[in-house]
């Protein structure tokens, strides 16, 4: 039997910063090994795999409710989904591009009564997906830093952030 290298479990969020900066294209990585990366760390991290990832509890972590919510734009769980679409939506035109071209995108982004589609609209978008939406239409650190203060004042959902991001992916394939 060969040795085993100890590793640490796969939601260690230190192994998941060192990740996702190697990968960051500030930081001289690539573009898309970035967005997967981040969108792996949402599945495995936001409990996106359910009890298929073996989890071990630290006693010395942040609880990791209050570590997500410093990474989100801050949010009212009980908003309504609905207003803060058209909400988006009538901000697109007064904010500047590519802002405005990016609210519009959730025109088509209903509202879900049961589900993680549910679970999403009761949270606000990651500064991660934020970022990844910034890097997909070219956005500089100063036009992203604009971008998360839009967000901000909306306030965008996190499944806002995701049907964006999704959009924009589709459009580029």
């Amino acid at each position: 039997m060969s040795p085993r290298t100890v590793t640490q479990p796969p939601d260690d969020p230190r192994m998941w910063k060192r990740l996702v900066a190697r990968t960051h294209p500030d930081a001289g990585g690539d573009h898309e090994l970035f967005i997967w990366a981040t969108a792996t760390r949402q599945a495995v991290c936001g409990g996106e795999l359910g009890s298929e990832i073996p989890r071990r509890e630290h006693q010395d972590r942040q609880p990791a409710d209050e570590r997500r919510d410093t990474e989100r734009v801050p949010f009212d769980p009980f908003a309504d989904f609905g207003f803060l679409t058209d909400r988006a939506l009538s901000m697109a035109d007064a904010v500047a591009q590519p802002y405005g071209f990016l609210l519009r995108q959730v025109a088509d982004c209903h509202p879900v009564r049961e589900g993680s589609l549910y679970d999403q609209q009761r949270r606000g978008a990651t500064y991660k997906q934020l970022a990844a939406i910034g890097h997909q239409v070219g956005m500089n650190a100063a036009e992203r830093a604009q971008w998360y203060d839009v967000c901000r004042s909306i306030p965008l959902s996190q499944r806002h952030a995701g049907h964006i991001l999704g959009r924009l992916k589709r459009r580029a394939a």
